[in-house]
């Protein structure tokens, strides 16, 4: 089954790669032509948002494999189709996921941009109130590509397919994919809960948190996936294949 994840996230990544390209050479062109350092100010911003889309694209690339793999795998560690009623439920809960993982991603950009605005005029004389509208413009147009973003995995989330593959370096669940064997990304907890254990669910929960490289921080992401009745002991087997990937200093919070 042919299915084209991450094909607007890639062109995403190409374009603020373009916009970077052309910030830094016109920022690096007019500092040196003009001599106002200001402009170089211009030029950082090029150069944070080539390394960006650069490093989006990198990864999305990768992901957009391995989603192709996982979809293929003969022998996946689960994959069943979650019944529409429990789907609902889980589409709540995810939705929640994203939007604090997007947010706490946001404040942690807005922290860098509010340094540039407020620390731009102290530390170039000559007007380093460039920075302070480049920070500004930076934060806003951050707040929007999250918001935006948040936006559209929420949509496809519930949208999205029922089917779930789960395996040692990946899962595909409502029309997402994650995967923890990346470059800087890696597995931090693989939990299992029975039936009513987790948040009163009335079925069992697999709870697996990783780390990813998002174009300038590693954020941390959980997956929470609901297991059909009768599914419960391929579902402890598969956590137990997963803890083996677990991060060394995550080891104490696994549960089985």
């Amino acid at each position: 089954m042919a299915k084209k994840v991450y094909g607007k996230a890639t062109k995403t990544g190409w374009i603020l790669t373009s916009v970077g390209v052309i910030g830094t050479v016109a920022g690096f062109n007019l500092g040196g032509s003009t001599g106002n350092d200001g402009f170089f100010a211009l030029m950082a911003l090029g150069l944070v948002l080539v390394v960006s889309g650069l490093a989006t694209v990198g990864v999305y690339a990768a992901m957009e494999r391995g989603v192709s793999r996982a979809l293929k795998d003969s022998a996946p560690l689960l994959r069943f189709t979650i019944a529409a009623k429990d789907y609902a439920a889980y589409a709540v809960a995810q939705a929640e996921e994203i939007r604090s993982t997007n947010k706490m991603s946001l404040v942690i950009a807005l922290i860098f941009c509010g340094l540039m605005a407020v620390g731009g005029p102290f530390l170039v004389k000559e007007n380093g109130i460039i920075y302070t509208f480049t920070g500004i413009g930076l934060a806003l147009f951050l707040v929007f590509v999250s918001w935006l973003a948040t936006k559209y995995r929420v949509n496809q989330l519930k949208n999205a397919d029922k089917e779930v593959v789960l395996t040692s370096r990946s899962a595909y669940i409502g029309g997402q994919f994650h995967m923890w064997k990346l470059p800087l990304s890696f597995l931090s907890e693989a939990r299992y809960f029975g039936a009513g254990e987790y948040e009163g669910s009335p079925l069992a929960v697999i709870r697996i948190t990783y780390n990813a490289f998002t174009g300038t921080i590693v954020t941390p992401y959980t997956i929470l996936i609901p297991v059909p009745a009768g599914m419960e002991e391929k579902a402890k087997a598969a956590v137990e294949a997963l803890q083996s990937s677990v991060k060394p200093q995550e080891h104490g919070k696994k549960h089985t």
